[in-house]
């Protein structure tokens, strides 16, 4: 090996004991309230101050750091990784008891306390964290990586991917899976009644009650058996170990990248090609010829080959992640998720709607037990701003904000915690928002959004006082969309010939104004009664027409007020000619209805359509 093993040991070690856990060459972290060991690996060429990419390794069932963990975490040193690669609680030199269970829920927990770890050294850029899990730890690699705001790429070598279907197959059916796990039950009531654990040999060549029998790798002492390896198999560990689904983990991997190494002559390939049907992010497979479950641990050319894939695959997406590029953009991710609660509590709905992409997918199940649904976010601004200006405060307090980005696509998680107070009474939600982005010429915008509903006190009684209270005084967002959809239905009423919406829009002392309008033709119209009088030649005067195509709003400090620019293309049925205008209008719109149209057109391009350039101008009803 060309790399160096690293070895710091906690502040706490280094004052009790300063040279021998010098000489240890070990890291030391907690998880569970355990201590765990670990080494950590560096290329030859690290000088204090690099910050390196990293990876967490993690070997197969039963197995301790100095074995293919330790194999792998030193082939990527050499190719320019700082690796970690340490002993989980109850096993190796770490803490924690009973010892030798292989309990999937806790490993899984101990990757993610490494990765949270690693992310403190000085060693490591924090945003360039991989995982490989080898084996059996595949599948705890791959929950952690769903998990951790840290680990931005995962990679498999071998994995060992199991669900209920493949645990029968490997583990004699439905009969011979139930019998392991009641002797798991039964080795659990026992040690908690003595405090002794139930153990069998892990593995042997003579003892046919060993969990692998005949296997190679751990019974040979130039391979797996060293002196550090604890050859025992706690009975207990049968019923984690069955009932895990390691197939499952993908559904939260859609934006980490995932590269698997196996071989059809190695274990269970059906799991890994399972596991990758599954998912739904960037994936690659790498399959190698005629190699066995135990040469992927330390046979040369296999683990050669298995190394170059993963120290590849984590070249190419660890890359993005620790360069200046990607460190902006967990920044504009981050600061989207933020603006997300700190906009809704101020009551800017305007500002609110520029994060969200042109269509969102909204799951508020878990709060309501409606289904999701697909909407502008047009729409859904119009059902916050429908109720949240009602109360008196509110406040989204978000936490934990973890992002991940995988080219154009993100996903994102927080922790909230969202108070809603009318007068004494309140109602307090706790959980968590699950996020989807995109990035486009705009930056990065929300495509769906998800809460998961934890807990929640007080009363959602006051949701009804408080959307009174809104739809009594609209928010500005409101008020702003009333007056756009009056001019709408205007618009819309004229493609339509929908006469009765456009008579709609008007209100009772509404007045049009055509400061451009040319001689002979209204300057000037007011009142509801005669604007109707004014547009009902239109049906019978205009051909097919066309407003709202390009429809432009731009909207004014008082939100009853909105400046639209619109261009109107139509054929005028007396004169055979298409009238081709661009229109600016000022409109300006209370309770829904118009109270004000200012039109602004050229009179020449009227002129023309009308034949008022020496031909017979149509009605005056005609606009």
């Amino acid at each position: 090996m060309t790399s160096k093993l690293l070895s710091i040991a906690a502040t706490t070690l280094l004052t009790a004991n300063t040279a021998q856990a010098a000489a240890s060459h070990r890291v030391v972290f907690e998880s569970g309230g355990d201590r765990l060991v670990g080494d950590l690996y560096l290329p030859d060429h690290y000088q204090d101050g690099d910050r390196l990419p990293a990876v967490i390794v993690t070997g197969a069932w039963t197995t301790v750091k100095e074995q293919m963990p330790g194999r792998y975490a030193s082939e990527l040193a050499d190719r320019g990784y700082a690796a970690l690669a340490f002993d989980f609680r109850g096993w190796g030199q770490s803490e924690g008891g009973p010892r030798q269970v292989e309990h999937p829920t806790h490993k899984t927990e101990d990757i993610l306390a490494a990765a949270a770890f690693l992310a403190t050294r000085a060693e490591v850029d924090p945003e360039r964290i991989g995982g490989l899990g080898i084996c059996a730890s595949a599948g705890y690699m791959a929950f952690a990586a769903g998990q951790s705001e840290h680990i931005r790429s995962l990679a498999l070598v071998a994995p060992w991917m199991h669900d209920a279907a493949i645990v029968e197959q490997v583990y004699g059916g439905k009969d011979g899976v139930q019998n392991l796990i009641a002797a798991s039950r039964q080795a659990e009531q026992h040690y908690n009644e003595t405090g002794q654990p139930t153990m069998l040999p892990a593995a042997s060549t003579t003892d046919e009650s060993a969990v692998m029998f005949n296997a190679p790798y751990y019974t040979e002492k130039d391979r797996g058996l060293i002196p550090e390896y604890v050859n025992q198999f706690n009975v207990a560990s049968w019923e984690p170990w069955l009932t895990f689904d390691a197939i499952k983990s993908a559904e939260a991997l859609d934006n980490v990248p995932v590269l698997m190494v196996h071989s059809e002559a190695a274990a269970i390939p059906q799991g890994i090609r399972a596991f990758a049907a599954e998912l739904k992010g960037s994936k690659h497979a790498h399959w190698l010829d005629g190699v066995s479950q135990f040469d992927f641990y330390d046979n040369n050319e296999a683990v050669t080959t298995a190394s170059d894939n993963v120290a590849e695959h984590f070249a190419q997406t660890l890359d993005r992640a620790g360069n200046a590029e990607g460190k902006i953009d967990t920044a504009a991710l981050k600061t989207v998720i933020e603006s997300v609660g700190t906009l809704a509590d101020r009551g800017d709905f305007t500002g609110l709607e520029k994060l969200f992409a042109p269509e969102v997918m909204v799951d508020y199940s878990s709060l309501t037990g409606q289904p999701a649904e697909l909407m502008s976010p047009q729409v859904l601004m119009t059902q916050w701003a429908g109720v949240l200006p009602g109360f008196d405060r509110t406040r989204h307090a978000l936490s934990r904000i973890q992002v991940r980005i995988n080219g154009a696509e993100a996903a994102g998680t927080a922790q909230v915690v969202a108070g809603h107070w009318i007068g004494d009474a309140y109602w307090e939600v706790n959980g968590s928002y699950d996020y989807r982005f995109a990035k486009g010429g705009e930056g990065w915008r929300i495509t769906a959004i998800t809460l998961n509903l934890a807990s929640e006190t007080g009363s959602r009684d006051v949701f009804g006082p408080a959307m009174g209270r809104a739809q009594a005084s609209p928010n500005a967002y409101l008020a702003r969309q009333q007056t756009r959809q009056a001019v709408i239905d205007f618009l819309e009423g004229l493609e339509q010939k929908d006469m009765d919406r456009v008579n709609s829009v008007w209100a009772e002392d509404a007045v049009q104004d055509m400061p451009y309008a040319p001689e002979g033709f209204p300057q000037r119209v007011a009142g509801r009664d005669n604007l109707i009088k004014h547009y009902s030649g239109w049906p019978t005067n205009a051909g097919e027409a066309s407003f709202t195509r390009s429809l432009v709003f731009y909207p004014t400090q008082d939100p009853q007020v909105v400046i639209a620019e619109f261009h109107g293309v139509c054929e005028i049925v007396p004169t055979g000619r298409t009238y081709d205008q661009r229109y600016i209008g000022l409109f300006h719109v209370e309770g829904g209805k118009i109270k004000l149209f200012r039109e602004y057109f050229n009179p020449a391009v009227f002129a023309y359509a009308f034949k008022l350039d020496g031909g017979t101008a149509a009605s005056q009803n005609t606009e």
